[in-house]
């Protein structure tokens, strides 16, 4: 007879931390250290995550995906992008989104490596690298290139055609994205609401993503806290990209320093919390679309003269209700 298995527990899948240094990295082309964080198999095959940082001058040549959305954060550094009828150059804390179906590229046009969050949804891409990458273990090697043909021998698994470079970004090799178009969020925009000391501004959702994915730049204020809650149907990566976050995932307590990542499975008891002195960043991932409504229905355009973090709790906890989302009423899962 089979042991009973927890009824809402996501199957054989826990909450993961990857701290700094951490995770599965490779050489791509050589030089370009790329870091996995999270692949499919953690995320029940719903996002893959990794931390890329080409050296200067190194970028993907054009190339089109038949099936993954795919973002990117730049960290640090200076890309130039092109897609659609996006031709040009960003510097640190722009978001930009390719859909299925966009031919696009970039390139590092700074002086030293640059740092992107990448990610795409859903997963199975991320076998591409792993295939091609030399394991990362190693010293890096000589800058390499690989002809189109023979890439394009090795990608029909994974949803991806490189392609001959042209003069234009307009044209829409494939079908899947009529209608749509790349997204790009400079550093001060964004659709900002407020709670407990949180500011959650929204930086693609909805119909940018087709209800793919949420991305949200998180800043918690010193003694904010996003409260403990669970999710009945999103998959979340977070990335501390500033400060020092006290993270409480699936039952034990982390210090959540620059550069870690958390890994949460729908179902898993989270809750992030800044008790240092200094503000904590966050990048936001959740999987599917959908959860900017929750920040919208239960948070407050901005944050006011006076806060409210009790009615600020309280509303977080009723609204969650209505998206799926199990807000604990004392603040702490047992």
């Amino acid at each position: 007879m089979n042991r009973p298995i927890e009824h809402d527990a996501p199957l054989l899948r826990r909450g993961k931390l990857v701290k700094p240094g951490e995770g599965v990295s490779i050489w791509w082309m050589g030089d370009d250290r790329i870091t996995f964080a999270a692949v499919s198999e953690d995320t029940g095959s719903e996002y893959a995550f990794w931390l890329d940082c080409p050296p200067a001058g190194t970028g993907p040549p054009r190339h089109v995906h038949s099936r993954e959305e795919e973002g990117f954060f730049l960290l640090r550094g200076k890309i130039e992008l092109k897609a659609g009828g996006i031709n040009t150059t960003v510097g640190d804390g722009t978001f930009f989104a390719a859909p299925c179906g966009i031919a696009h590229e970039w390139r590092n046009v700074g002086d030293e490596s640059a740092e992107l969050i990448t990610f795409t949804t859903p997963g199975g891409n991320e076998g591409f690298f792993l295939e091609l990458g030399a394991p990362g273990d190693e010293p890096p090697g000589k800058r390499g290139t690989m002809p189109v043909q023979e890439i394009n021998a090795r990608t029909p698994r994974y949803g991806v055609t490189y392609l001959e470079g042209t003069a234009d970004g307009h044209e829409r090799p494939l079908p899947m994205s009529e209608g749509r178009g790349p997204t790009l969020v400079l550093p001060d925009e964004g659709d900002r609401r407020y709670a407990a000391g949180v500011t959650y501004n929204i930086k693609a959702a909805g119909l940018a993503t087709a209800a793919a994915y949420t991305v949200t730049e998180i800043t918690i204020e010193p003694g904010g806290e996003m409260p403990a809650h669970r999710h009945a149907r999103y998959e979340e990566a977070l990335y501390v990209m500033e400060g020092t976050a006290e993270v409480f995932l699936d039952g034990e307590e982390y210090e959540a320093s620059a550069g870690t990542v958390v890994v949460v499975p729908w179902g898993v008891h989270h809750r992030v919390r800044n008790r240092t002195g200094q503000p904590v960043r966050l990048f936001d991932l959740t999987v599917p679309g959908g959860i900017e409504e929750y920040y919208r229905s239960a948070c407050r355009p901005s944050p006011g003269p006076a806060g409210d973090p009790a009615g600020d709790l309280n509303r977080l906890r009723a609204t969650g209700r209505q998206f799926g989302i199990e807000v604990d009423r004392t603040g702490e899962f047992s």
